[in-house]
């Protein structure tokens, strides 16, 4: 048994699967397994119950997991006390979805390297889902998310509200405005990565959600965006993506009537997040300045 082996355990713990454990850490399925039957054997008991639904801890894996914790945690803190000794370099890791990521955020870095220029800070693009996997794993300092998590080990509080517009070509004849009934006669190009969407519409159309007329699902808002302005079909969009493209007329909106989606974006952070001091510094001043400076 070594550190590494239960820094894995940890992992194998928190995302409840040896497979995705194996793939955050850049190993093989086996070589993790192998290392944890290692630990099982000089242990001489099971840690976890392996089945096709996951991993489980067992009763001896919740006693191994509290003291692989408190094991890791002071080996943390030998490393931070150490790291101290020299000027630390300031570091920031942000996970965000795609339409925060590439439209509002770039913005608020470029005032942020302004006042900490020492800073290194990585932007990094991924689903909400797996934005929460990543600060748990405290890979990344903090996470712009599409509506607030429900995780009990993630804080969450919303920063800002973007509406998302159906739209269409301004090459193709289309209405100004139409009900929600009428949503089925368009084709719709669908992105996967507004939930908001389909959550607000199924609550509206209820049964009638499934008739929509959707040519074809894309997973890039760039792409589906793309599509729309070619005249493939009307689109649901957040606003920040299509300003431009609104503004010089490439689409045009058609307005809902009594209907408005919104992507409710929420900050999230580790509850006990380990950065350092400098790190949080950072943090804060994004906190408070995050509104006014988006793009």
């Amino acid at each position: 048994m070594n550190l590494e082996t239960l820094k894995l355990f940890l992992d194998i713990s928190m995302l409840k699967s040896i497979s995705k454990a194996a793939q955050k850490s850049h190993i093989t399925q086996s070589a993790l397994s192998q290392q944890l039957k290692s630990w099982e054997t000089s242990l001489g008991t099971e840690l976890l119950q392996r089945s096709n639904k996951g991993a489980k801890l067992t009763e001896a894996g919740v006693i191994a997991r509290k003291y692989a914790n408190q094991i890791c945690k002071l080996y943390e803190d030998m490393v931070t006390e150490i790291e101290q000794l020299q000027p630390a370099e300031c570091q920031l890791s942000i996970y965000a979805i795609p339409e925060v990521c590439n439209y509002a955020l770039p913005c608020t870095l470029f005032e942020v390297k302004r006042h900490f220029p020492h800073c290194r800070i990585s932007l990094n693009e991924a689903l909400s889902s797996q934005i929460e996997e990543h600060i748990l794993l405290e890979e990344g300092d903090i996470g712009f998310i599409s509506g607030p998590s429900s995780n009990p080990g993630i804080s969450s509080n919303q920063v800002f509200s973007d509406q998302v517009i159906l739209v269409t070509s301004s090459s193709r004849p289309s209405p100004d405005e139409i009900v929600i009934e009428e949503l089925h006669r368009y084709p719709l190009i669908w992105s996967t990565q507004l939930c908001c969407v389909q959550r607000t519409l199924a609550r509206t159309l209820m049964d009638d959600h499934a008739k929509l007329n959707i040519l074809y699902n894309l997973d890039s808002i760039e792409a589906v965006k793309l599509a729309a302005i070619k005249g493939h079909g009307a689109a649901f969009l957040p606003y920040m993506s299509i300003k431009k493209e609104l503004y010089s007329k490439q689409l045009k909106a058609i307005h809902i009537r009594d209907f408005q989606v919104h992507n409710e974006v929420h900050m999230i952070k580790k509850n006990d997040q380990k950065a350092n001091r400098d790190t949080k510094q950072l943090i804060q001043y994004i906190e408070r300045t995050l509104i006014d400076t988006l793009c």
